[in-house]
């Protein structure tokens, strides 16, 4: 039972990173989520708390057509 709610947590969030729709993607994470994109082994992007996650991807979505 419990895979199944992490796959879906997993799948809505794809879902809306593909949809740039920010308020379902940040649906399911803890205010005080840490957040980091790591790109060729090193960590080119961090966050701390939800607020921080939401100003950089509402940064980013221009970056995105």
């Amino acid at each position: 039972m419990r895979h199944e709610i992490y796959q879906k947590i997993i799948e809505n969030y794809i879902d809306a990173y593909n949809s740039f729709d920010i308020d379902r993607m940040l649906l399911d994470m803890h205010d005080d989520i840490k957040f980091e994109n790591i790109s060729n082994g090193e960590i080119n992007l961090a966050t701390n708390g939800i607020v921080e996650l939401r100003n950089q991807a509402e940064q980013a979505r221009h970056l995105f057509k």
